[in-house]
């Protein structure tokens, strides 16, 4: 089992047909898999910039759950909690 480390990592998403990326974007890596996912105090403050109908955390969520079924996608990682 690996510890979540936060780290920059690359923002890269839809949103509204637009492709958004954002380098250096506050994230959590895995120490041994290198799994990372964005993090959630960031993401609530993009949301809040690019306005109501932006829900990234939702997407996330959903792109973790997927990452559960295929072990070499991004895991949910928050704090120092281990994956």
């Amino acid at each position: 089992m690996g510890t979540l480390q936060p780290k920059p990592v690359a923002f890269a998403q839809w949103f509204e047909g637009q492709f958004i990326t954002i380098p250096n974007f506050p994230g959590w890596v895995c120490d041994i898999c290198g799994a990372c996912e964005y993090d959630a105090a960031a993401l609530e403050q993009l949301e809040t910039i690019l306005g109501p109908e932006a829900d990234l955390r939702r997407e996330a969520t959903q792109r973790a759950r997927r990452s559960r079924l295929n072990p070499q996608a991004e895991a949910r990682p928050h704090g120092g909690r281990r994956v």
